[in-house]
């Protein structure tokens, strides 16, 4: 599944095509996506035009002139490509959107896990995806007090605490694997084990991982590929996820990258260099 760097690459790529463009027309292929796409959808966003694009979360966000919020999440496999005097529908197409100057949006999922609907701008954080949402890991609200009151007391693992989308969103298992390993600590540790000196690690390695992956596009390993179908970098850069029986990065190490399972998810770290 897109994470937050592969949703903000994507974002990015949307917002600089997109953006104060007119909506001449939606036009649905296949409605069977996660959700059901809302029959009055079309006459929600036709004849508006995009003030702004952003991410919350997994989500992008395309707020409209006429009060209304666009919101797509990608699922596991969904695609955007935007391209210019297109009458080709790509394979897979589930919907697209006609902006004025010939830009055709198209939203492409192979698996069907993602899905798109409308809804009130004012309303948008009190809707039933977004009520409880945890804390955005790049702003200055997510530091090492915040990680430690939400690790306090835990018995969970400290992997599935970060990736848990109530507490730090758009974490998940690439970035926490990532961000794990940068920080020395061991998935399996509990969060009632985590240090405050563990959360000041653990938060700059979020911040960092995050914020390197975004600006080299994201990690392009199973669907993700950027607006322009551009392949992402930074699974270039991984140090364990998908590193199994790799040597350590680390010089001092070199011990063997292992793989385990937390809650259905394949994890991997170094026993060595993570305690």
């Amino acid at each position: 599944m897109p994470e937050l760097p592969e949703v903000q690459t994507v974002v990015n790529g949307i917002k600089s095509k997109i953006n104060k463009h007119k909506i001449l027309r939606f036009k649905k292929y296949i409605s069977k996506l996660r959700y059901p796409i809302q029959k009055n959808l079309s006459s929600e966003v036709e004849s508006s035009t995009v003030t702004t694009v952003y991410r919350r979360a997994k989500y992008i966000i395309i707020n409209l002139s006429n009060n209304r919020s666009l919101v797509i999440h990608l699922g596991m496999s969904g695609r955007i490509i935007i391209v210019k005097n297109n009458k080709k529908k790509f394979k897979h197409t589930h919907f697209s959107i006609l902006f004025d100057k010939n830009l055709v949006f198209q939203f492409i999922d192979p698996r069907r896990f993602g899905y798109i609907f409308v809804t009130e701008t004012a309303s948008l954080e009190r809707h039933r995806f977004f009520v409880n949402l945890g804390v955005e890991p790049l702003i200055r609200q997510f530091n090492d007090r915040y990680l430690l009151n939400v690790t306090k007391n835990k018995k969970s693992p400290i992997k599935n605490i970060i990736m848990n989308q109530k507490y730090i969103v758009g974490v998940g298992n690439i970035y926490a694997s990532e961000a794990l390993f940068m920080s020395g600590i061991h998935p399996f540790r509990l969060g009632k084990d985590i240090t405050k000196r563990d959360c000041i690690k653990l938060v700059r390695a979020i911040k960092s991982v995050l914020k390197k992956s975004i600006k080299l596009g994201g990690s392009s390993i199973n669907d993700h590929t950027m607006v322009s179908g551009k392949m992402g970098y930074f699974q270039n850069k991984l140090y364990v996820y998908g590193k199994e029986g790799s040597k350590c990065a680390k010089r001092s190490c070199q011990s063997p990258i292992i793989r385990i399972v937390i809650a259905q998810r394949s994890s991997f770290y170094c026993s060595e260099c993570q305690r």
